[in-house]
């Protein structure tokens, strides 16, 4: 990766005299950003494009370029590739559209690239896709005009699919005064996918904040490792949200553990900052280019009553609280401004004060306060003479924030003309609505409280190696209750008393040794959900009403079980998610559980401590410690069971779907016992 980023020469194929030319688009960006390596012209036909020689055949270039860059029509990629091979290039960006994007009819040359790229041993960046711009170096790739002026250099590094969109968060970062390092668009991704371009830019010391757009995660499981191993922020914008094709009908597991509730909790689990619009994504850039907070107590300072009060809100709202000002501070403040013209509160209404130096007194002040962690001002003005001192008010503040190692966050209301000026010569990130610069700020502070590097080993998280599975797989389809019941019992589960009968009469000599009260049930792995098919008779308390029971069901065989004392019902499943691999689901279970979703969901296997927290997550975890003299229920087996579950999902790798519903759960020491399970395999 560092050769295709830092080539000393690129190959450009695809270049010919013509204006309207996208190859020799490349090599006027290259030379309007300064790339000092040498560039190399390949088109169909030889010439001279501004004064460098255009060659007929990559053959005939007299050196071996690092890196080669190629735009031709789909349909001449394959013959372009091995020529590359041939000549010894092993790094290209293929920028050619033409694929897969229009049609499953594309597939095959699709395979071919793959192919070429195995037999060369090449590095492929795309198809598809607009290539890597590199602020340090001016290699600039894509097939559109580029020009320095509109990307400022910083620290902030994006790796999006779509090459679009590339160029859009490009334009709004100029805009919002975001220093940009690398941007790469991967397209297809064939070769070299997302992972391949984070590992890099988390190695690469000139990049601090790492964003990506991704309409799909090709190996989940990498990328969690990956993002645990930095305490760089990752900012991940995730499109295609909505449940892909299942059958979520058969199990409650698929139908609330869908698609992209599976990448919110992943994310979360590796402290991956997600975001659902470009505007949140850009304001989160913004927001973690600034100081970090080291903790959540605001000094609020606006120009307004109303201002002060709806930030208030908005403070508490956002998981921050409003800091205690020390009695210093409004000493200061009295001496500052009129007696009695600003109350003593934080919020602080500055609205009959319109002096700017006492502004930058006081934020100073707010600063230099231990109870302090960050300063959020709400700067409002009218058009004409404010717009020079608020100006430099801004240049100010970014000063404070740099000196104190404190966020100051801006947020302002003004004209649209100052507005997009104060944007251009402020080089400051300025917010317009508090509750976009608290959301984003949120993040940060998130961030910043994970102070421990977050390790695969602590998430709990593993690679599938095969030495890491069972020996023996289970049977293809739904598995029989009793089978199901025994792997549990394997795993540590503790299962209520039943038995599997054919008739009345094995039912009858069966339940004198389990013992009044049962349940009956339909065995058949046909009936997924037995309540909604009349499949369960529950608290049956003689044999009368046994063999009633048995009339009324009329299966081929039946599952009897012996009740379970009272409790909390759970629910415990999991499924094998097509980009993370196993994951393990738990929540409060019964009839209604897809009605309540009151579920938490992590990436398997876990440990103890991930298990306690996926039980505190969950909305409804006051009812488990116990509430109106109610005695609290058993957590500890409940982490415990979850751990095992998540380790069984592991081990097995044939599992596509299990459903524990419900798990009754008892009062603490009591443990728990599974009531019912499904289990499918693929």
């Amino acid at each position: 990766m560092e050769t295709i980023f830092f080539p000393e020469s690129v190959a450009i194929l695809g270049v010919s005299n013509s204006p309207a030319n996208k190859g020799r688009v490349i090599a006027e960006n290259l030379d309007r950003f300064g790339f000092s390596g040498t560039i190399y012209l390949v088109g169909a036909k030889a010439g001279v494009l501004a004064e460098r020689q255009i060659f007929a055949r990559v053959g005939e270039i007299p050196d071996v370029p690092e890196l080669a860059v190629i735009l031709i029509p789909a349909g001449g990629l394959a013959q372009a590739l091995e020529a590359c091979g041939e000549k010894g290039i092993n790094n290209i960006i293929i920028e050619t559209a033409g694929f897969s994007e229009f049609g499953e009819e594309r597939k095959g040359l699709e395979e071919e690239i793959v192919r070429i790229a195995s037999k060369w041993g090449m590095k492929i960046i795309g198809p598809n896709c607009v290539g890597i711009v590199n602020v340090e170096n001016g290699l600039a790739l894509p097939f559109y005009p580029l020009y320095p002026h509109e990307v400022k250099k910083g620290p902030l590094s994006i790796v999006s699919q779509s090459g679009g969109l590339i160029h859009d968060i490009m334009v709004l970062c100029n805009i919002e005064n975001i220093g940009m390092n690398k941007m790469v668009s991967i397209g297809n991704k064939l070769v070299c996918d997302e992972n391949d371009v984070l590992e890099y830019l988390i190695a690469d010391p000139t990049t601090g904040i790492i964003g990506l757009y991704l309409e799909n995660i090709r190996d989940g499981r990498r990328f969690m490792e990956l993002a645990a191993s930095t305490d760089k922020p990752i900012v991940l914008l995730k499109s295609n949200r909505s449940p892909g094709s299942k059958e979520i009908a058969k199990f409650h597991t698929s139908a609330l553990a869908g698609d992209d509730l599976v990448v919110d909790k992943a994310m979360k689990q590796v402290g991956v900052h997600r975001v659902q619009n470009l505007r949140e994504m850009v304001d989160s850039f913004k927001a973690f280019s600034l100081p970090p907070p080291k903790g959540p107590r605001l000094a609020v300072i606006a120009r307004s009553g109303g201002h002060a009060v709806l930030s208030a809100d908005s403070v508490y709202f956002h998981g921050f609280r409003l800091a205690s000002l020390s009695e210093q501070f409004f000493g200061m403040l009295s001496e500052k401004t009129r007696a009695g013209v600003i109350r003593r509160t934080n919020p602080l209404d500055l609205g009959d004060v319109f002096d700017f130096t006492v502004y930058l007194e006081i934020t100073e002040s707010a600063l230099c306060e231990q109870n302090v962690d960050a300063v959020l001002i709400i700067h409002s003005y009218a058009l004409g003479v404010d717009f020079e001192p608020s100006k430099q008010f801004i240049s100010d503040c970014k000063e404070l924030s740099q000196k104190y190692e404190k966020p100051v966050v801006f947020c302002i209301i003004t004209h649209k003309e100052d507005w997009l000026t104060l944007q251009g010569t402020t080089d400051f990130p300025l917010f317009t609505h508090v509750d976009d610069a608290l959301t984003a700020l949120s993040k940060v502070l998130e961030h910043s409280r994970r102070q421990v590097h977050m390790s695969p080993e602590h998430i709990g998280i593993g690679r599938h190696e095969e030495n890491q599975r069972a020996p023996s797989r289970l049977s293809p389809g739904m598995t029989p209750a009793d089978e199901v019941f025994n792997l549990l019992g394997m795993y540590g589960l503790s299962v209520a008393d039943y038995r599997i009968v054919a008739s009345i009469d094995e039912g009858l000599k069966t339940v004198r040794d389990i013992g009044f009260p049962v349940a009956l049930k339909t065995a058949s792995t046909q009936i997924l959900h037995k309540t909604e098919r009349g499949g369960v008779m529950l608290n049956i308390l003689d044999e009368a009403s046994l063999e009633r029971a048995f009339c009324s069901l009329e299966a081929d065989s039946y599952l009897l079980q012996k009740m379970a004392p009272s409790g909390c019902e759970i629910i415990i499943g999991g499924r094998n998610d097509p980009e993370f691999g196993p994951i393990v689901l738990c929540g409060f279970g019964g009839i209604f559980v897809e009605i309540y979703k009151d579920i938490e969901i992590r990436v398997a296997p876990i440990d103890e401590k991930t298990a306690q927290q996926m039980i505190a997550d969950l909305s409804g975890a006051d009812i488990l410690k116990g509430f109106r003299e109610k005695k609290p229920y058993d957590v500890d087996y409940l982490a415990k069971i979850l751990v095992n579950i998540s380790r069984l999902l592991w081990e097995h790798s044939e599992i596509r779907t299990l459903d524990i519903n419900p798990l009754i759960l008892f009062e603490k020491g009591g443990g728990g016992t599974v009531v019912d399970a499904k289990l499918e395999i693929e």
